[in-house]
């Protein structure tokens, strides 16, 4: 999947290969320890779980 938000970039988001039970898991953890709201946690989870590269084209 590929974003291209102007010319001569590019982001690519590509999902990690860990199993999403332990991406759940870990994201789970990370907010009852850290004591963050709802959306902090989802976006912490969801970078968890993909590997972001941002190139020039």
């Amino acid at each position: 999947m590929a974003i291209v938000p102007r010319r001569g970039l590019r982001i690519d988001l590509i999902p990690r290969e860990l199993h999403i039970v332990l991406i759940c898991a870990g994201g789970a953890m990370l907010a009852v320890q850290a004591n963050v709201t709802l959306p902090v946690a989802v976006l912490m989870g969801f970078l968890l779980s993909v590997r972001v590269r941002i190139r020039r084209i």
